[in-house]
């Protein structure tokens, strides 16, 4: 009696132990999307910002060069090179002078970092020590949503939201603590171009979600 209780005990811990193991939807989805540094999408950003009477329209190619090193190049309106790595940015734009500063004084270029990150690169548990992860929708049309779990992000940041068809990411919309937001347009997403020189945010989301 002894001996087929414990065997039960034990087959009941291992069943819990495959429970736990088993990914949820956003660790599928982000696993299936992990690629080998380095790539290279082309982008279409529009930032909402109080401070400005229309929405700020940038576009270019990103690249993800491994790890925690990112480069945004803008060839339009306007040129400029923006380096992320080892926990600093830096800009040029045009010829002129590389400015440098901490991604503590940057949180919209961290964010950006940490969902291309969480998009190419598959690192679920780095993610995780940062972000609480969620998914809703299925394969072929998904949401994921990255809520910041330390202190230090949500003082910044609100959240990262990641729009998805398959293994394609279409959009990465980043909403701050104080209202501000951008969403970056990715990959064909980016090609097909704007409907609008000024385009209204919430235009921007439903093309996100639309599932043409």
């Amino acid at each position: 009696m002894q001996r087929s209780v414990l065997i039960a005990v034990v087959l009941a811990l291992g069943a819990g132990s495959v429970f736990a193991e088993t990914p949820t939807l956003a660790e599928s989805l982000l696993a299936k999307m992990a690629k080998t540094p380095p790539v290279s999408t082309p982008f279409i950003q529009v930032s909402y910002r109080d401070v400005l009477d229309r929405p700020l329209v940038v576009s270019g190619t990103l690249r993800w060069l491994g790890g925690d090193r990112m480069e945004r190049d803008i060839v339009k309106p306007f040129k400029e090179t923006a380096t992320i790595g080892d926990g600093e940015l830096t800009v040029q734009r045009g010829g002129g002078e590389v400015h440098r500063m901490s991604l503590e004084r940057a949180p919209q270029a961290g964010a950006m970092l940490s969902g291309f990150r969480a998009l190419l690169g598959g690192d679920v548990s780095a993610l995780e020590k940062d972000f609480t992860l969620s998914a809703q929708g299925g394969t072929a049309h998904w949401v994921i949503t990255l809520t910041p779990k330390t202190s230090q992000l949500k003082q910044q940041l609100a959240s990262i939201l990641i729009d998805g068809r398959n293994e394609e990411p279409r959009c990465l919309t980043v909403r701050d603590r104080n209202g501000d937001s951008s969403i970056t347009l990715l990959g064909a997403m980016a090609t097909q171009g704007l409907r609008s020189v000024a385009p209204l945010e919430s235009a921007v989301a439903a093309r996100c979600r639309n599932s043409q």
